[in-house]
């Protein structure tokens, strides 16, 4: 299973439509760099666990016709291509590999992985003109409670003094969700692979101060062109990202750990 984790992780970095090899190449930095810290760790644990688990047995002739699927859809057009042969490996991790507990976290990582690059993209896709109202919704309602005068209309959010702001899908929390999720279930797989009911809390805690902070960092830019400025685009946006993972970071180790001595 190295090899096929080696060719789906190497595709998700390097897939860039209309580009020519020696494009690729010369946009590796960026193509590197442009990717969450989450997504690194993810792929590590994947590693990780894929090395410490049981020797494999001789590939069946099942294995094989898996393995050469989800190679074929990996290279299929289409950015959420990859994502949707990490869920394919990720399923068949979990139907036949009963016996081995590393085994399956991978394949709860790397749902983690594909819920990121491809499910979550694809739902919000879908459904982002009721996410991205949410959204507004709570930065409208947290504009109301602290300042006498407020727009609200639909994704349209902002003061009376002139400056609002639009509700874009870029802009909504589910990008950030799943993201936090990804660490969550990356760091669990981590310290332990097997679940815990208490689990389940701590990925609701990671999911909602994912939100809040992202709704936190929409109201202000709603507040005035200065703080807009500044947290979209200026330091206080790079504040943010650093402050976000930082944050969802250590939740996700002390929720590992914690429920850890707690079992």
């Amino acid at each position: 299973m190295l090899w096929l984790a080696c060719v789906l992780l190497a595709n998700q970095i390097l897939w860039e439509p209309g580009q020519s090899a020696l494009q690729v190449i010369e946009a590796l930095p960026q193509l590197i760099a442009s990717k969450s810290i989450f997504f690194y760790i993810g792929w590590y644990v994947v590693f990780r666990l894929l090395t410490e688990s049981a020797p494999e047995r001789s590939a069946s002739g099942l294995d094989l016709t898996v393995g050469f699927a989800v190679c074929l859809i990996n290279f299929l057009p289409g950015r959420s291509a990859a994502g949707i042969a990490v869920t394919v490996l990720a399923a068949y991790l979990l139907a036949t590999t009963a016996a081995d507990e590393k085994l399956r976290a991978a394949a709860a990582v790397l749902l983690g992985l594909s819920l990121n690059s491809a499910w979550g993209p694809k739902f919000l896709e879908l459904f982002a003109y009721h996410l991205v109202r949410v959204d507004a919704a709570l930065v409208g309602s947290a504009l109301m409670i602290t300042w006498p005068e407020v727009i609200w209309n639909g994704n349209i959010v902002g003061t009376r003094n002139g400056h609002s702001i639009i509700v874009y899908a870029s802009c909504s929390s589910l990008q950030n969700i799943s993201l936090g999720l990804l660490c969550w279930v990356s760091i669990k797989s981590l310290v332990r692979t097997h679940w815990l009911r208490a689990d389940i809390w701590i990925g609701l805690l990671v999911c909602a101060v994912v939100v809040l902070l992202n709704v936190s960092r929409l109201y202000l830019t709603a507040l005035s062109p200065e703080q807009y400025a500044y947290w979209h685009g200026g330091f206080g946006e790079e504040m943010y990202l650093w402050a976000a993972t930082l944050i969802v970071l250590l939740i996700s180790l002390w929720g590992a750990l914690r429920v850890r001595q707690m079992s």
